[in-house]
């Protein structure tokens, strides 16, 4: 009994740690991508479990809702591993910089973005 308790405070622990952005691999990417692959990955599970739930009377279509949850455990999977490997870089602002080393005009301050209007225009 002892050792299904610690079980479930385990799983329990890490369900906490998967929803915790601080935690999981989103926690690699800037504020906006974490947030809309935050917002993405909700949407989709609860079209997953919706899915599931809705279509229990029928077992015919309840295949498609095991196949929906199946498959958004796949692409939650793969969401956090490529943000990882994309983002989890110690270098990562060089990464996202253009080709030729240049700063995006995203990634300007306002002095620059100014210089670099009067150097423009």
């Amino acid at each position: 009994m002892l050792g299904l308790l610690k079980f479930l405070v385990a799983l329990i622990r890490a369900f906490w740690a998967l929803l915790d952005h601080n935690k999981n691999d989103l926690r690699h990417a800037p504020v906006a991508i974490r947030y809309t692959f935050s917002i993405l990955l909700a949407s989709f599970w609860c079209l997953a479990f919706g899915l599931w739930a809705g279509e229990l009377y029928y077992i015919g279509y309840n295949m498609l809702g095991h196949v929906a949850v199946v498959t958004m455990a796949f692409v939650t999977w793969a969401v956090l591993k490529s943000t990882r490997r994309v983002y989890g870089r110690e270098h990562t602002d060089q990464y996202l910089r253009a080709p030729d080393h240049s700063s995006r005009c995203d990634e300007l301050s306002d002095e620059q973005r100014a210089e670099l209007a009067r150097r423009l225009g």
